[in-house]
């Protein structure tokens, strides 16, 4: 842990920290957060490099208060446990603690050491969709988005050293609560948005006003000709070795997707496969994490792994096998339908299509996310390392932003992805 020094003398009021940490270890800082001279409490602030002392304190605040499944406990220790130890990430994680000794706030904060110069990212890397902090139900009140530049300024002195602030895919709203990291300056649009949709109870209805008649008779046609091939079910396996089975099942189609679009395979970058393995089985994750596949006459025709949280479905990864008799009438579009229909029938009141802005996404989805990246240097060094990365996104979101140049650029990296393949 990062030793801290206390700025306020009273120390009656100091919130009980985690088993095993220090007292000395934290910092008071004095508010008010807000206009208002009675809704800021005292803070204190801790650093934490380990998460297992705030177990019980994390899982709480994602529980009881306002997260993204990608900043649960479960998530983000599995990623530190299998890639950010291989990456070199060293955690920086700040929670924010009111005078009772509840959190406030959780901030999963890391430095991660490139080439040049140490930088301050979150937890996580790529594998979170949505990057953000996990925020108590009293945060608004008692801290708000109009109070956390001055906070986050003291945060950003309590840290390890970094020459670069690169805060990336942040929604505006955490749950129910503005997003307190919009109030900061420098925030940018992230090269893509995410995209979802709101459920209905009954599956039917919903499917109706989304899919014109056309479309639906399309559908109708294509899942009467998969039948033909056998009969078409949604399993969800419950065993582990079943999860895990089916999970090597979609890694396996999955890679060949990559390699077809002439993309690196997200399985083959070191601790990848073994998180996902990790979080299949991890009893922390609880039902979080909901594998299944589309069985068509006793073979896995697609694969799907997705995110149940706060009544939201996430739909993060799936695939089809593409070399099977099944993939010419869309195993992916049918089993696409049978998950909504799924997360419906659960109780779920959104279907989230998370980063990325796929031009199918638009036949579903009503509601777009716009995402942004707080990139800030802390010194000659990080303007130097930051100047190539924010040119490199702005460009990005540009051919992205952009239908006749995305597809020209999609086509060209398949055509360099399939001369590798063939060792042109």
């Amino acid at each position: 842990m990062t030793p801290l020094t206390k700025t306020n003398a009273d120390m009656r009021a100091l919130p009980v920290l985690p088993e095993g940490e220090p007292r000395d270890s934290a910092q008071i800082l004095t508010g008010p957060w807000s206009g208002s001279p009675g809704a800021g409490p005292d803070v204190l602030l801790s650093v934490h490099e380990d998460f297992e002392p705030l177990k019980a304190v994390w899982q709480e605040l994602e529980r009881a208060g306002d997260c993204t499944a990608f900043q649960t406990y479960a998530w983000l220790a599995a990623w530190q446990r299998h890639i950010g130890t291989k990456q070199g990430i060293r955690p920086a994680i700040v929670v924010g603690w009111d005078n009772a000794g509840g959190a406030l706030f959780i901030l999963p904060l890391a430095i991660e050491r490139n080439w040049l110069c140490p930088r301050l990212v979150w937890l996580g890397g790529d594998l979170c969709d949505y990057q953000a902090p996990l925020l108590s139900k009293d945060f608004s009140r008692r801290i708000g988005a109009a109070g956390f530049p001055a906070l986050w300024a003291q945060v950003r002195d309590l840290l390890p050293s970094h020459h670069i602030v690169s805060l990336d895919r942040m929604p505006e709203r955490v749950g129910a609560q503005a997003n307190p990291f919009m109030a900061l300056d420098g925030n940018r649009f992230h090269p893509c948005f995410a995209h979802k949709t709101v459920l209905k109870s009954d599956w039917e209805s919903y499917y109706g006003e989304k899919r014109s008649s056309a479309s639906r008779k399309r559908d109708k046609q294509k899942r009467r000709k998969t039948e033909e091939l056998g009969h078409v079910s949604l399993v969800t396996p419950v065993t582990n070795e079943e999860r895990l089975s089916a999970l090597d099942t979609l890694m396996a189609q999955k890679s060949a997707a990559f390699a077809r679009m002439g993309v690196a395979n997200l399985f083959d970058k070191p601790g990848y496969r073994d998180f996902y393995r990790d979080l299949a089985t991890n009893a922390d994750a609880g039902d979080m994490i909901h594998i299944c596949y589309l069985d068509v006459g006793g073979a896995p025709a697609a694969a799907n792994w997705g995110i149940s949280f706060g009544g939201r479905y996430s739909y993060v990864l799936a695939s089809y096998d593409e070399t099977a008799e099944t993939a010419k009438y869309g195993p992916g579009v049918i089993q696409l339908m049978e998950l909504m229909a799924h997360a419906s029938a659960t109780g779920h009141s959104e279907f989230d299509f998370t980063i990325g802005d796929e031009a199918y996404k638009d036949q579903w989805c009503e509601v777009e996310v716009p995402l942004h990246d707080h990139m800030e240097p802390n010194s000659l060094i990080g303007w130097i390392g930051l100047g190539p990365e924010i040119a490199y996104f702005q460009v990005k979101r540009f051919i992205k932003q952009s239908p006749v140049l995305w597809r020209w650029f999609t086509r060209l990296r398949a055509a360099a992805g399939s001369l590798r393949a063939t060792g042109a």
